[in-house]
């Protein structure tokens, strides 16, 4: 989007429903995020720039942003070890700096946020998150720019991000371990091939073929299907064979 065309804020249900249309096998996780990012400026009401941090084994990133100011902050946080984005993520409770000169707690962060124009900010965690700790951050250049209404909205909005965000991790676990057994289901094969190849060249049996087909990768220290392959190779192309 061109730096001078602003997004227009669209109704809340329709934010949700995206969200729950999203179509998993076109996405990836990083993707939903940024969707996530994306979906939560348009949405809750005071909302000038928004990121997503996760947070895992104590380290935070920022997965996604809106734009480079909501990226920023999230780092000046990062970097001094603490912040709202973090402690959110961490505690799963909504954190808020109504107003950044006033802001006590994380000097570093008000510090950078007022020279920055950013009057406060909003920070919401994404719920039920087993593995990774989440939680979306809505940065305001208005002070006090969050009311009861538009803390019900962010809410609501994380829980909806919380099923799609989960929907995407289980859907990317789902298909890792197909990928992976296909990937298993292909070795077995050519170990297999190999396996008849050393049977026929040597008259031994299955036994003593693969017993052969260990030796030589436990001399070589190359794995066993790297071996397999080669000496089914070496048959397809008519080249010697590997010593086994």
């Amino acid at each position: 989007m061109p730096p001078h065309e602003q997004p227009t804020h669209i109704d809340a249900r329709a934010a949700f429903d995206e969200l729950a249309r999203l179509p998993l096998r076109d996405e990836t996780l990083d993707s939903v995020l940024q969707r996530v990012a994306e979906l939560a400026k348009r949405v809750v009401p005071g909302a000038g720039e928004v990121s997503v941090t996760l947070l895992s084994d104590g380290t935070a990133t920022t997965a996604a942003s809106s734009g480079r100011l909501a990226a920023d902050l999230d780092e000046t946080q990062y970097d001094a070890g603490r912040g709202p984005c973090m402690e959110a993520a961490a505690a799963g409770e909504m954190v808020e700096v109504p107003d950044f000169t006033a802001e006590t707690r994380w000097p570093e962060l008000a510090a950078a946020a007022t020279q920055r124009g950013v009057g406060g900010s909003l920070s919401v965690p994404i719920p039920g998150q087993v593995q990774l700790q989440v939680a979306v951050n809505v940065y305001s250049r208005e002070t006090h720019a969050f009311d009861h209404g538009a803390r019900d909205i962010a809410r609501t909005f994380a829980s909806y991000a919380a099923v799609a965000v989960a929907n995407m991790h289980l859907y990317e676990d789902t298909r890792a371990l197909a990928e992976n057994l296909q990937a298993a289901m292909d070795y077995r094969a050519v170990i297999e091939q190999a396996k008849g190849v050393l049977m026929s060249q040597h008259r031994i049996s299955a036994a003593e073929a693969f017993d052969l087909l260990s030796a030589a990768s436990q001399r070589s220290n190359r794995k066993l299907r790297d071996i397999a392959a080669a000496i089914v190779a070496g048959i397809e192309d008519g080249s010697a064979r590997p010593p086994v």
